[in-house]
């Protein structure tokens, strides 16, 4: 949503006693006109995530198996949103001796359910129990230990972009991990990468420069979304996920990396739910409301003020399209009186 306007306008009482200003005096008197073109309308979204498969990991990874529903409601807080989920994990060598099948999610590929479900969708019945049903089969390999997350994603969407991932609608990925990305483009043998001189890294621009084009051609786009160890975190984590950031950042817009403590987790899981199910929703105002005189035209159509079509949320000052998101390209002028100050 770009803002590409802002104005103020007096109300028929101000324009017979004063000029256009903000003072106390005359503050309540005041309409503003904030202007916003709608970048996003989608309803559709499709989410990949990447778990760590390390034991020390399971509780957390629990933590969204049992939780799921809460994502999902979160998610359709603000409109029914039509979703897919699938699962993978960052495990891309699969253990050895014994190795893995790659139902398991290694290798680049989907985590299954023991019925050999491997997408989760809005359509379903019980979307939280399908969920759960694939997050039990994750297993963890004597090669969990060499995470490499990004790579996993970068195979996953390589191999089976068909099956999860729909033309033209945004892909959200969720990484999860307490250690870093330790993707390998050579020598990828020995000990922990962390302490291997050996091995040697696949470049970050491998992966920023793919997710960022491989939905341009469906005009759509990748968001990134790590909830990994951050600076200033609140707890210990093998490694901060440094990496993971760092591609975050390069894709910029919604995309945002998130705290993995546990005490941080339920914000941070259900936090990307509420990203999602904003956008292009919610349009903030840029002076703080009084909450009352709206008036929400959309291209030259006034909208009525009724909660089925939108609201205003005091707590984030924002209008709040409950019914139907403008269309993208629309042109949203919200007209409204200021609070007193």
């Amino acid at each position: 949503m770009k803002k590409v306007a802002q104005f103020c306008l007096l109300s028929i009482i101000a324009l017979l006693n004063t000029h256009c200003n903000t003072k106390e005096q005359v503050y309540s008197n005041l309409l503003r006109s904030d202007v916003f073109v709608q970048d996003y309308a989608e309803r559709k979204y499709d989410f990949l995530f990447v778990f760590d498969t390390s034991g020390s990991f399971k509780p957390r990874r629990d933590y969204v198996k049992n939780n799921m529903q809460t994502f999902i409601s979160t998610l359709n807080s603000r409109k029914a949103v039509d979703y897919q989920i699938a699962v993978t994990t960052v495990d891309v060598f699969g253990g050895f001796n014994p190795s893995l099948p790659d139902n398991r999610g290694v290798r680049g590929n989907l985590v299954a359910s023991n019925s050999g479900l491997k997408i989760v969708t809005g359509n379903s019945s019980d979307p939280s129990g399908d969920f759960a049903s694939i997050m039990q089969n994750i297993e963890e390999s004597n090669t969990s230990f060499w995470e490499q997350g990004l790579e996993a994603a970068y195979q996953v969407i390589f191999q089976h972009k068909s099956e999860f991932s729909r033309p033209g609608v945004p892909l959200v990925i969720i990484f999860m991990s307490d250690s870093d990305d330790w993707s390998c483009k050579d020598n990828c043998w020995g000990e922990q990468p962390e302490t291997n001189t050996n091995w040697v890294a696949h470049p970050l621009s491998r992966y920023s420069d793919y997710f960022k084009t491989v939905k341009a051609n469906e005009n759509s786009e990748v968001l990134i979304f790590p909830i990994v160890g951050v600076p200033g975190g609140k707890c210990e984590v093998e490694f901060a996920g440094s990496r993971y950031i760092s591609i975050q950042e390069s894709l910029g817009g919604l995309s945002t990396s998130l705290s993995v403590c546990d005490a941080d987790l339920p914000s941070s899981f259900n936090g990307i739910a509420k990203l999602v199910a904003d956008r292009g929703a919610v349009f903030k105002l840029s002076s703080v409301a009084s909450g009352s005189n709206f008036s929400v035209v959309v291209n030259n159509e006034e909208i009525p003020f009724a909660p089925e079509n939108y609201i205003y949320d005091s707590a984030s000052n924002s209008v709040v399209f409950t019914g139907l998101s403008p269309k993208k390209g629309s042109i949203i002028e919200i007209v409204y009186s200021e609070r007193k100050s």
